[in-house]
């Protein structure tokens, strides 16, 4: 395939990740499938100081007061102050947490290294958020019947508990989680030797997107792609989970490239391609957290990369290294605009 020319380029906004190797059995495999093996995963909202539109992510819980999420989603929102707003359970009812940012006091975290000029490289923040201490507050979702979201009181939150064992089941894992063990990435190019998924939530609504195409991590680039498998704005700052159980990145963007296919007969025609893009864990990310988080960093529990769960690729890579070098050229093209500029998110 002749060098990628990138003729359009979508990017996951908001509306809007660890130290023992373990070897993997058959019992477990497949046993991150269903919405429940999820409850790490939460919808958030982030409200910037002083007023404008609220935007919307996604972010992952790594920590007893640590999630992961995209630096894009927060890096310009958050830029004078913010509050966030972590959507905890499903519909119909459900129970928001809040933290707020600020210069004195931060509660959210972006790597060095990130840029709103660079694609998807570094583009991995942190929130700390303690849910044992956060105040909650609590709604009812909106209806055909009533169109916006109803405040609740914490008695009546506690009333719909005691009468729906699934949501009282949901939050009690959430105040007591199962946090995902994170998996550390060599420097070498690598085939992810698992099946991934991503879990989408949208106005508490929640649906896996299973992964069936390879998976690769390129060096150079310093994240991993794979063919776009049902990623769309919103869902940036989702953990991408492997089908064992383990988070190996963060949602970030698409790319989708123009390029010349051969057929059967030899003949050459125009054909299209979607890529979905994503930071890993690399040494560049896990230094980055160690800093932010302090000692809450030797808490986490890692898994190193190889031999378990990856493979050594020997693919050559240029065209895609070539495709991300000329979006990252194109100044005017890379620089994101406002979260609340692209729709529904």
């Amino acid at each position: 395939m002749k060098r990628l020319l990138v003729f359009l380029f979508l990017f996951c906004c908001a509306s809007a990740v660890w130290t023992q190797v373990s070897v993997l059995t058959v019992t477990d495999e497949d046993k991150h499938t269903t919405k429940e093996d999820f409850y790490h995963t939460f919808e958030y909202f982030i409200k910037p100081a002083g007023g404008g539109q609220q935007a919307k992510c996604q972010a992952t819980r790594i920590g007893r007061r640590w999630f992961a999420t995209a630096a894009h989603c927060v890096a310009q929102t958050c830029q004078n102050g913010c509050t966030i707003q972590m959507d905890l359970l499903e519909r119909p009812v459900s129970a928001l947490a809040k933290v707020s940012h600020t210069a004195k006091k931060p509660a959210v975290f972006i790597h060095p290294g990130y840029s709103s000029k660079v694609f998807v490289k570094n583009d991995f923040a942190l929130i700390r958020l303690d849910l044992d201490r956060a105040p909650l507050t609590y709604y009812r979702h909106a209806t055909k019947k009533q169109p916006y979201n109803r405040a609740i009181t914490e008695a009546q939150f506690s009333a719909y508990l005691e009468q729906n064992r699934k949501a009282k089941s949901q939050f009690a894992h959430i105040k007591s989680p199962e946090l995902p063990p994170l998996v550390l990435f060599d420097n070498f190019n690598a085939i992810i030797d698992r099946k991934i998924s991503v879990i989408s939530i949208f106005d508490g609504v929640r649906k896996i997107a299973p992964d069936p195409y390879a998976v690769h991590y390129v060096k150079a680039l310093g994240f991993a792609y794979t063919k776009n498998f049902g990623i769309r704005k919103g869902m940036s700052g989702s953990g991408v989970m492997t089908n064992t159980g383990e988070l190996i990145g963060i949602v970030s963007g698409n790319m989708t490239s123009s390029y010349w296919a051969k057929t059967k007969n030899g003949k050459k025609v125009p054909a299209t391609e979607e890529l979905f893009m994503f930071p890993v864990f690399n040494a560049d990310v896990a230094a980055f957290m160690e800093q932010s988080m302090g000692s809450d960093y030797y808490k986490l529990s890692w898994k190193d990369a190889y031999p378990s769960f990856v493979r050594k690729s020997r693919r050559n890579y240029a065209s895609v290294i070539d495709s991300v070098n000329y979006i990252n050229k194109q100044n005017t093209s890379i620089s994101r605009p406002p979260l609340n500029a692209l729709g529904s998110d």
